[in-house]
């Protein structure tokens, strides 16, 4: 079977797009090159989208467009990313937040982090789709600002590495970005960093918080081994969907930012329909409802997208032939 395309998120492109007019770049040329992107705020495009966004946009700059627009976008316009890095009390609890996220709602890109003989750390960026070097580094440059942000400007990794050639002329706008001179030609992107900088404190620490935002990237666990990519993007929006009583295909491909007819057809390449992930997500969803202590059947229902409690324990017998008040009962 097929394997379907990753997905970007839609606003990451947005702010690329503010971000090359930020720079005076023509980005009403690259947003041609694009077409359309979806409003919604947690929409999804194909990964090859943001593929032609980096072909038409490098011409209009040159090498170091990557780190460049990264430095356009304010620290707050990543959302769930930046809070979560924000309100971590050290650079290690910043760095394992952003891996616990990217883990949760990417389908493009994953963080690594690998311990070092000597105590520091390494942080990798690793592209689980067919993506330009550009996009490694503008998502290294996004970690890195974020970093120096929120640790008040303290922090310095040993080496940043970035998978790119060392330009022709001058790289001031890395130099001046970094405050370094990065490792060109590196075999990934990466920053090693020691273990006095690991341990720095953030100086916008907000442990409440921070403890609800892991708590909530957690509890997701919305991939499940096997998933392809866009099962992955469809079982990230689900949750929400459900709950709101929008699950339908329609609804669901408007926020992937594709048609219903391209969703449907995605779908028949890897072998599924849209109504078989919805049923499995809604089976899986059921239990972990259920087990949540406190909360009433008639909710569980309700977050399930089900408009009566008794179609919901019809659809519940029918997955494990019990009603959902037996199910829970046999688990105290």
């Amino acid at each position: 079977m097929a394997e379907a395309p990753a997905w970007v998120p839609a606003l990451t492109l947005r702010l690329q797009l503010q971000g090359l007019a930020a720079l005076g770049l023509d980005a009403a040329r690259v947003q041609a090159a694009l077409g359309p992107l979806p409003d919604a705020p947690d929409a999804l495009v194909p990964a090859q989208a943001y593929v032609r966004m980096w072909h038409a946009a490098e011409p209009l700059h040159g090498p170091g467009l990557a780190s460049a627009l990264a430095g356009t976008i304010a620290f707050g316009a990543f959302g769930a990313l930046d809070y979560l890095v924000g309100s971590a009390d050290t650079v290690a609890g910043g760095c394992e937040s952003a891996r616990l996220h990217f883990a949760m709602v990417s389908t493009d890109t994953a963080l690594e982090i690998d311990p070092l003989d000597d105590g520091g750390h390494a942080l990798r960026v690793r592209a689980l789709a067919p993506m330009p070097v550009q996009a490694l580094e503008f998502t290294l440059a996004t970690l890195f600002l974020r970093l120096r942000h929120v640790t008040g400007g303290g922090f310095r990794p040993r080496l940043l590495g970035l998978p790119v050639a060392r330009p022709a002329g001058d790289d001031d706008e890395r130099l001046a970005l970094f405050g370094q001179p990065p490792a060109y030609g590196h075999p990934c992107a990466e920053m090693l960093i020691d273990a006095a900088t690991w341990a720095l404190p953030t100086c916008s620490a907000d442990p409440m918080l921070h403890a609800a935002l892991k708590d909530m990237a957690a509890r997701l666990e919305l991939a499940q081994p096997g998933d392809s990519s866009l099962q992955q993007a469809l079982r990230a929006r689900l949750r929400d969907a459900l709950a709101q009583g929008h699950a339908d295909a329609a609804r669901l491909a408007e926020l992937l930012g594709v048609s219903e007819r391209t969703l449907q057809r995605r779908l028949t390449e890897i072998g599924r329909s849209f109504s078989e992930v919805v049923e499995e997500f809604r089976r899986e969803e059921a239990a972990r409802l259920l087990a949540t202590p406190g909360l009433a059947l008639v909710e569980v229902a309700s977050r399930l997208g089900y408009a009566e409690q008794s179609s919901f324990t019809r659809a519940f017998r029918r997955w494990t032939g019990v009603t959902p008040g037996r199910w829970r009962a046999g688990r105290r």
